[in-house]
């Protein structure tokens, strides 16, 4: 019994050390030519020229609705001007109307007479002879006449005004609410518009890698158009014997595995150093060419890659949460070349949406991953525990130096 507790606690030891230092499928390595990364880079421009078509549209779209808003704009204004001209219209109406009314009074009054119907009467029947009734009668009609079409036309008019007045507040109210809709259409153009200025700088920092990239296996590692990217530049990298840590102090504050940042189980992929301090030196962790960098992704931030070449085995390290970029891509660079400073902090990183605070981000992944659509997927599907090959101390124990074993 004893005996198969021993067995069974060695081979449990065997499996741990094979699952930490095998990756079974990470060093298989497709193929991937030259053309294969023109015909990417090919592929990345047309999604640019794609979204500058889209912005163009966008742009229009959003000229237009401007146009739109500024013509309601007018039109309120001139809705309001002839509301105004109403107004002035039924006051000097008003006027009129005291003035006739006065008028008809003097009239009256010449003729002695009031407003009343009785009055009227005794004017009519108080005259001398036939002709003088009739001459009577036609005087009253005419001043009954005048002074009742005046008032109608007075009340008429008001009638109108005041219906006119109502239609024209009930249009000025309609315009204002369509303005108001425009306006949120244009606002919501106008994050879209947004979205696709970033994702174009985006593509055209995706373009700027990859042209380099391109650049640096054609011209450096001098690859023919057919020949495997994975295998035509191995000489020319600079060969080293092992890694550095990439900072001179800090602890581990996260290991590679699953983790639990937000409260649900994530898998890390790689390791984050913390207390290095915000703007500290970030240095190659080995000799090699920088083969990609992504600039303020907004998750990574300011992201570089690096392709080396230690003891004939090549691997990629990523370095992310970068405050700045020291170096471009195909730049030789060794142990002791500063490549960026230490980011992450929301405070001063504001892309970086992944952060909470300032640390780096080192990953490790077995071959040279080339640049091209997917790199990061890739860079991840190969990724592996840098305490694997980086001697680093355990979980929250601070280092000061680059070199010390632990």
């Amino acid at each position: 019994m004893k005996n198969i507790k021993k067995l069974t606690l060695f081979l449990l030891v065997i499996l741990l050390i094979i699952f930490n230092f095998y990756i079974p499928s990470s060093r298989v390595v497709e193929a991937k030519t030259l053309r294969d990364l023109k015909n990417e880079l090919a592929e990345k421009e047309k999604e640019l020229e794609e979204s500058n078509d889209k912005k163009k549209l966008t742009e229009k779209e959003i000229q237009n609705k401007k146009n739109t808003i500024s013509s309601i704009n007018l039109e309120i204004v001139n809705i309001g001007e002839e509301i105004t001209k109403l107004t002035q219209e039924i006051e000097t109406l008003g006027e009129e109307i005291k003035e006739k009314e006065k008028q008809i009074k003097e009239i009256i009054n010449y003729y002695q007479l009031s407003s009343g119907e009785s009055e009227y009467l005794e004017y009519i029947f108080a005259a001398k002879d036939f002709s003088d009734f009739i001459y009577r009668m036609a005087i009253t009609e005419q001043l009954t006449d005048y002074n009742d079409k005046l008032i109608d036309e007075y009340n008429n008019k008001i009638k109108e005004n005041e219906q006119k007045t109502k239609d024209l507040n009930a249009k000025k109210v309609s315009l204002n609410e369509k303005q108001k809709e425009l306006q949120k259409e244009l606002d919501s153009l106008g994050s879209q518009l947004g979205e696709i200025l970033d994702e174009n700088v985006s593509i055209e920092d995706d373009i700027k890698s990859m042209k380099k990239m391109i650049s640096l296996y054609e011209d450096t590692y001098k690859c023919k158009l057919d020949e495997d990217i994975n295998t035509c530049g191995a000489s020319v990298l600079p060969p080293d014997t092992a890694f550095y840590r990439p900072v001179i102090s800090g602890s581990v504050s996260a290991n590679y595995g699953i983790y639990y940042p937000w409260g649900y189980a994530m898998m890390h992929y790689g390791m984050d150093i913390a207390g290095s301090g915000h703007g500290a030196n970030v240095y190659a962790m080995a000799s090699g060419r920088v083969a990609y960098i992504t600039y303020k992704s907004n998750c990574g931030g300011n992201m570089i890659y690096i392709h080396h070449n230690i003891n004939g085995t090549k691997y990629t390290t990523g370095y992310f949460h970068l405050g700045s970029v020291r170096v471009n891509v195909g730049d030789i660079v060794t142990k002791d070349t500063v490549i960026g400073t230490v980011g992450g902090n929301p405070r001063y990183e504001t892309w970086d949406t992944c952060s909470t605070g300032t640390h780096l981000h080192i990953q490790f992944a077995y071959t040279n991953i080339p640049a091209g659509a997917g790199f990061y997927t890739k860079f991840t599907a190969k990724s592996f525990n840098p305490r694997n090959v980086l001697n680093i101390p355990a979980y929250g124990v601070w280092f000061s130096n680059r070199t010390t074993r632990y």
